[in-house]
């Protein structure tokens, strides 16, 4: 069983990191931290948050490529 609450916080950083306009640059070297961080303490529910910010996005599938098919 994952951490699906997870996706609660993940969508809190990304609302507070847009509010306070830190750069796409940043917000990637972040998600690059903490998606692997959250995982290891069980997140299962990362795709939750897809959609929510084009940095998050495109981090994720840099670290899980293998989970978006041709057109995702």
């Amino acid at each position: 069983m994952g951490w699906g609450s997870g996706s609660v916080l993940m969508d809190t950083v990304i609302r507070k990191m847009k509010e306070r306009n830190v750069t796409e640059e940043t917000r990637k070297i972040v998600y690059e931290i903490l998606i692997p961080a959250m995982q290891d303490r069980d997140w299962d529910t990362e795709m939750d948050c897809i959609g929510d910010d084009s940095a998050y996005d495109a981090t994720l599938r840099a670290l899980h490529p293998d989970w978006f098919g041709d057109g995702e």
